[in-house]
């Protein structure tokens, strides 16, 4: 159960709930190209759960990279990981093959984002208070716990 909730937000409750209960839109060219070199967090949901914020500079190029399937993109390696069992050496090492963009293209045809813009000093602090109540599937705090549940290694017993 999620300890931290909208309340915390204190004055970026109404930011939060904008992004998160406003306008979604698919993830295709003729919902990204007017988006321009704005900053802001994106939302992506996944079946109506909220899977990845992130803050980004250009929200137009951050949308094209994940579009584009571009392996230095954070959505791009998080789906490779956790969805695809890749490992960080493995996905770094050599250019993806076409099954798997079309395997990381299924996932990201089922998205639909929301985004706020955000000029704030502090924008990076809002992120991470974002993430932290709304608990993401890529990013959120119970993705990584599990992590550490799941690499955690078998105990040698001596027998």
């Amino acid at each position: 159960m999620n300890q931290f909730t909208e309340s915390h937000l204190k004055g970026w409750k109404k930011d939060y709930k904008d992004l998160i209960q406003g306008k979604r839109l698919r993830l295709v060219d003729e919902d990204i190209w007017m988006l321009g070199k704005t900053k802001g967090v994106i939302c992506f949901f996944s079946d109506d759960e909220i899977a990845y914020i992130c803050l980004s500079q250009s929200i137009f190029q951050t949308l094209s990279d994940i579009s584009s399937i571009k392996k230095n993109n954070e959505l791009i390696k998080l789906i490779l990981k956790y969805d695809l069992g890749f490992s960080e050496r493995r996905f770094s090492e050599k250019k993806l093959s076409k099954a798997t963009t079309n395997k990381v293209k299924k996932i990201i045809n089922n998205f639909e984002f929301s985004l706020i813009k955000i000029n704030s000093n502090s924008a990076e602090k809002v992120l991470d208070a974002f993430v932290l109540v709304s608990d993401p599937i890529y990013n959120g705090h119970t993705t990584k716990l599990n992590k550490i549940i799941d690499d955690l290694p078998e105990k040698k017993t001596k027998t």
